[in-house]
């Protein structure tokens, strides 16, 4: 995630001062040194283009369509996607469908742990996870670490609900989204409310959201940082410049650089553009709380180094429309929550949510 925006846990008495300190020297180095990167960009010839400056591999299919792997957008790319569905209930309808999207630096393996406790737990409920546009796995080479506009993310998970439903038109369809996954599925439902439309979920499920911006980010750096972004926006930074070098632990066990250094969908540099567009979705996200008219899940860990656990019970209280919403926390988990020492706790505690959720009939006017 963004180290320069994120809320950091609270450190405990008596090194909190120390912490505090150190965070602050920490991130005094990583400005200075995304300063100097920045200009150095400039001086040598570093992209001034508001758009993307990449070739499109635009398909054969001038519509929309969901391939055994692969599904085409609106604007006619192609991404992949794995499905968890089981085949041995003689074709029928699955009950419910998750549809999944992975976090920052993530791909759709992530969902692998739940997707295979709900085949064996839940085989009528069926999980789709798709890989998200500007990640990793993007099929265009150049994209990876860039979004021209987010709007994009909300479209595609638009288009792949759409398609998944036609093919399970009974079933619930659950959104959920981990850490980015959260942000886009979040601003996706408040774009369409706001444009008049009715977003394709019947529940959400959000699972180590980051909701909000770290308190003692000074304004003047912030308003610096963006306005370099919009003179380059195609400039790219590396997290490890803004962090200045910090390991971030994701799970009990393993730090952000060590997953880096393995997974092979890790990118090493994002553009200006992508950043400051994931840092504008992590401010309106207790805005877009507000909006959420379906059954909702809050699934958080208490030593999550991308949020504060104030942070996300404000989250949840803003969930004032919501006709039915949960929160599940867990004091010891991190950020990755599936891949932590009680993941076997949390998948299992997000099965047993879904299966109670009413009949789609039920309960999709809500969200009409």
């Amino acid at each position: 995630m963004i180290f320069f925006t994120l809320s950091l846990p609270k450190p405990t008495q008596p090194t909190r001062v120390a912490a505090v300190n150190a965070q602050r020297s920490i991130f005094c180095r990583a400005v200075a040194r995304g300063v100097v990167v920045f200009f150095l960009l400039g001086l040598f010839g570093a992209s001034c283009q508001r758009k993307p400056n990449y070739t499109l591999v635009n398909h054969s299919y001038e519509q929309p369509r969901l391939g055994e792997k692969t599904f085409t957008t609106n604007d006619r790319q192609s991404f992949s996607y794995r499905k968890f569905l089981s085949k041995s209930k003689n074709n029928s309808e699955p009950k419910t469908v998750v549809i999944a999207l992975h976090g920052f630096c993530g791909a759709s393996i992530d969902y692998e742990n739940l997707g295979k406790h709900l085949l064996e737990k839940h085989p009528d409920f069926a999980l789709y996870a798709y890989e998200v546009r500007g990640q990793g796995l993007d099929p265009v080479l150049e994209r990876r670490g860039d979004i021209d506009q987010a709007e994009n993310w909300y479209r595609d998970l638009d288009t792949f609900t759409r398609l998944v439903r036609e093919k399970h038109p009974r079933a619930n369809i659950v959104w959920q989204g981990e850490s980015m996954g959260s942000l886009i599925l979040t601003n996706a439902y408040r774009c369409e409310i706001d444009q008049g439309l009715r977003p394709a979920c019947d529940a959400i499920i959000i699972t180590s959201p980051v909701v909000g911006i770290r308190g003692d980010f000074p304004i003047w750096k912030k308003h610096t940082v963006r306005a370099i972004a919009k003179i380059f926006p195609s400039a790219r930074l590396s997290l490890d410049t803004l962090s200045g070098g910090q390991s971030v632990k994701m799970t009990a066990d393993s730090s952000h650089n060590e997953q880096s250094e393995t997974n092979a969908w890790h990118v090493e540099r994002h553009t200006l553009r992508l950043l400051i567009q994931l840092h504008d979705m992590i401010e309106e996200m207790k805005a877009s709380a507000s909006m959420i008219k379906v059954p909702t899940l809050v699934v958080h860990g208490g030593q999550d180094y991308f949020n504060d656990t104030a942070d996300v019970e404000d989250f949840y209280r803003r969930l004032s429309q919501v006709p039915e919403k949960k929160r599940l926390f867990y004091p010891k988990s991190h950020h990755l929550l599936m891949y932590d020492s009680q993941k076997d706790r949390v998948i299992g505690d997000i099965g047993k949510w879904l299966e109670q959720l009413p009949a789609r009939s039920s309960h999709a006017r809500h969200h009409r």
